[in-house]
């Protein structure tokens, strides 16, 4: 399965992460603009435990490289965690 990362908003201020599985399209619930830093912290450690979840299966991640600092910036994840669940 194809599985891609993006965001709702811009660099300023990023609004919503949205993971697409294929026909489906799963987007956080929460404002991330809006929302406080547990919010926020709670929400990186949801899409890491999911992303794992998903590439255990063989699937096939996409992030875009710009997209990458910035989800890690805006969730506070360990600079370079998402760059594991890109396939090159």
């Amino acid at each position: 399965m194809k599985i891609k990362l993006g965001i709702r908003g811009n660099s300023d201020s990023v609004s919503a992460i949205i993971i697409k599985l294929d026909d489906l399209m799963l987007v956080t619930a929460d404002n991330l603009f809006l929302s406080g830093e547990e919010s926020r912290i709670n929400t990186g450690k949801s899409i890491i435990s999911l992303l794992e979840s998903l590439s255990s299966c063989d699937n096939q991640i996409e992030i875009g490289d710009k997209l990458i600092p910035m989800i890690e910036e805006e969730l506070y994840i360990e600079e370079g965690t998402l760059n594991k669940f890109t396939n090159e």
